[in-house]
């Protein structure tokens, strides 16, 4: 492909290059236009040899609060829609994904939506029933709950990892104070990296957490908002 093809002639830049132990090759660009430009080129010149797979962004994802309980992951798309034709005239681009009961007894419920249908939502409330219900972006990376690690298998059968000290025990067997907690995440970004190293002072589970706020926003950047 090296060989084939010549950056400068096509007019786009690369951002990542990597080969896979399968022999597989990551391609990163700027743009999507870019992306373009070099599928193309590649098509034309490589095509009996190489097969292109570009990355698909995935649709955004909304949590709406507080819905009453009789609205449900099968019934929620059509009374958003009877209730909120303003907002969305269709309903075509929302699938209901799973709904959940919170601590304090309220029901959310996540739904999937084009990045049309999210702005519409964000900007204004939802009727449901006879609640008015606010909705924000869902944000909520993958957590290994056994080992507290961020995009991690929740099958793991890795060693059990405490979330607030790293130390090898569960969350409830834990007598760490607050000055004594350490993120394993974070340990471990700053025993590979050769940059800057981050703060590892604190529970995996916090809001501020280095590592937790790295994978939002690598959520963020792979969302077609």
């Amino acid at each position: 492909m090296k060989k084939e093809i010549n950056p400068t002639d096509i007019k786009f830049g690369i951002k990542t290059f990597k080969t896979l132990r399968d022999g597989r090759i990551i391609i990163e660009t700027g743009s999507e236009e870019e992306i373009n430009s070099l599928s193309s080129a590649i098509s034309t010149k490589c095509g009996e040899q190489l097969e292109i797979i570009k990355h698909q962004l995935r649709k955004p994802r909304i949590i709406i609060y507080n819905t009453p309980e009789e609205i449900t992951t099968e019934n929620a798309i059509h009374t958003i829609k009877a209730q909120n034709p303003d907002i969305t005239p269709n309903g075509e681009d929302m699938v209901a994904k799973f709904k959940y009961k919170t601590k304090k007894g309220n029901y959310n419920i996540v739904i999937e939506v084009s990045p049309q249908t999210r702005k519409q939502i964000l900007q204004t409330k939802l009727k449901l029933g006879w609640e008015i219900c606010s909705a924000k972006d869902y944000l909520a990376p993958i957590r290994c709950y056994r080992r507290s690690r961020f995009n991690h298998k929740h099958d793991c059968k890795g060693e059990v990892t405490c979330p607030h000290c790293a130390g090898k025990h569960t969350m409830k067997e834990c007598t760490a104070s607050t000055s004594e907690h350490k993120c394993i995440n974070c340990i471990t970004y700053n025993s590979y990296t050769k940059n800057e190293k981050i703060g590892e002072n604190h529970s995996a589970l916090s809001k501020e957490c280095p590592s937790l706020q790295a994978v939002l926003i690598k959520y963020r950047n792979n969302t077609e908002y």
